[in-house]
């Protein structure tokens, strides 16, 4: 086995990669090589960039929340929580299908059975 040196990279040069995926229509394999990162580590950021600032805005709505009654919240106010909850409804919908599609491969490839079948009778243990 090849033991690898990690490399550590400075948060600005992170937030420097991250700012060019975005602000360009280039896939993260071209960002990855254009920065010198192998593709793992460019998704690994861009994946934690994504769930940490889906966790900043859910923490924000409930403040925002728990801090209005119906009647405070104004029309606008109440879209944008509409848009919010949509935004949030659709990340959880592509979660569970892709858990569902990757026990399905798994399942298939590996010859596992991962999901509880319906009757299966459990072993008191």
């Amino acid at each position: 086995m090849i033991k690898r040196e990690r490399k550590f990279y400075s948060e600005e040069f992170k937030e420097r990669a991250l700012s060019a995926y975005r602000n360009s229509n280039a896939s993260m394999l071209m960002v990855a090589e254009r920065f010198g990162l192998s593709r793992n580590t460019f998704s690994s950021w861009v994946f934690r960039k994504r769930t940490s600032n889906t966790k900043k805005r859910d923490k924000l709505a409930v403040l925002n929340a728990l801090t209005m009654t119906k009647e405070e919240l104004s029309v606008e106010a109440m879209k944008e929580r509409i848009k919010e909850l949509e935004h949030q409804l659709s990340v959880e919908k592509m979660r569970s299908e892709s858990l569902t599609k990757m026990i399905e491969i798994a399942e298939r490839e590996l010859e596992i059975d991962i999901r509880k079948k319906s009757g299966a009778k459990q072993s008191m243990k």
